[in-house]
């Protein structure tokens, strides 16, 4: 978070949030492989929470936390697709009343409050909502596809859909289990995070000088699947990284819980890498060095993206009038515990 004010007037909020990055993958906060240096720099003109815990997860409570800065206990709103309801305040609602029009870049991921509604609105089968009181100018909801048509304007075959977009470019299915870390189709400069920030940026532009403005960016990136372009594809070797922290195998972690024996069971390989088949607890630790060496390297990515973004602030001469916080809804499992994905009660 950086707060600086050198003049009288309401400051300019930037919230920035990215989906599934872990608290400790951050260089600031003393990882030892991830390299993240647009965050590290805003990291030290302001203020870095190195013990900072989402308060709920999956992405729908996770964001009803953040957003209303109540406990799931007291928001009630325990999985995706439950509704938020509608008495709860929440941060867009506050600044609309402080006279700002928060706009919305990507998604929030918020099921509106059935009560609110019509009986057949569209709205009531998705979790996939706004969050009340947010304008949105660019909206990135799961089928991605306002980003695919803008790759299609750019002259990428973007025909495969979300999420078979994101499979290593021209390669067969990774059915034999092996993890590739081949590039998708896409480059490093039309990434999902490149769109996002590319449309903030142009919005920025549109700003009056002295009229305080308010912006939610909301990256889908690191969440799964995992793939990235390059560099970032190679810029982590998988044999380097922190010891996974689990039993001796996924047989004796299912035995310590019976939730951890029902998640373990549950989770399909599919769900991170398009096209693949089998459990994710049968993987092995080879793949899942690859897998956590993709996910590093959407880490990077991300993160040169928040490089653009402060340029651009910066330039709108804007950053010394700035509130920027920078979090994430929940984190990543990554191998830990023979899991990935945000289930589970460990630190992780």
């Amino acid at each position: 978070m950086r707060i600086q004010r050198l003049s009288g007037k309401r400051p300019n909020i930037l919230l920035i949030t990215c989906d599934q990055w872990r608290g400790d993958c951050l260089s600031a906060a003393g990882h030892k492989v991830v390299r993240t240096p647009n965050a590290d720099a805003l990291a030290a003109e302001g203020v870095l929470f190195q013990k900072h815990y989402g308060g709920a997860a999956p992405c729908s409570p996770a964001r009803a936390c953040l957003y209303t800065g109540l406990y799931q206990m007291n928001n009630r709103v325990c999985r995706n697709g439950t509704p938020l309801d509608a008495r709860h305040g929440n941060i867009a609602l506050w600044a609309r009343a402080l006279g700002y029009d928060p706009t919305l870049f990507g998604y929030t991921d918020m099921a509106r409050d059935p009560r609110t509604l019509a009986p057949g609105d569209p709205q009531l089968k998705s979790y996939e909502g706004v969050l009340p009181g947010f304008t949105v100018r660019q909206l990135l909801p799961e089928h991605q596809k306002p980003w695919l048509s803008w790759l299609k304007a750019r002259g990428v075959d973007a025909g495969a859909g979300s999420p078979a977009i994101h499979r290593p470019a021209g390669e067969i299915l990774e059915n034999d289990g092996a993890i590739s870390n081949g590039p998708p189709i896409y480059s490093k400069d039309e990434t999902p995070s490149a769109f996002l920030a590319g449309e903030f940026i142009r919005w920025l532009g549109e700003q009056e000088r002295d009229a305080p403005w308010f912006a939610h960016l909301s990256f889908i990136s690191p969440h799964p699947p995992f793939i990235v372009p390059a560099p970032y594809n190679a810029m982590y070797d998988p044999a380097i990284g922190p010891a996974f922290d689990r039993a001796e195998s996924w047989q004796a972690e299912a035995a310590s819980h019976p939730y951890l024996a029902y998640e373990l069971d549950r989770q399909e390989r599919s769900k991170f890498r398009p096209g693949s088949e089998g459990k994710v607890r049968d993987w092995g630790d080879d793949n899942f060095r690859r897998i956590r060496a993709l996910y590093y390297g959407m880490i990077s990515e991300v993160d040169a993206q928040l490089g653009r973004v402060w340029q651009a602030v910066k330039a709108a001469d804007a950053w010394d009038d700035t509130v920027i916080v920078l979090t994430s809804d929940h984190a990543e499992m990554m191998g830990d515990h023979f899991m990935l994905g945000k289930g589970g009660f460990f630190d992780c």
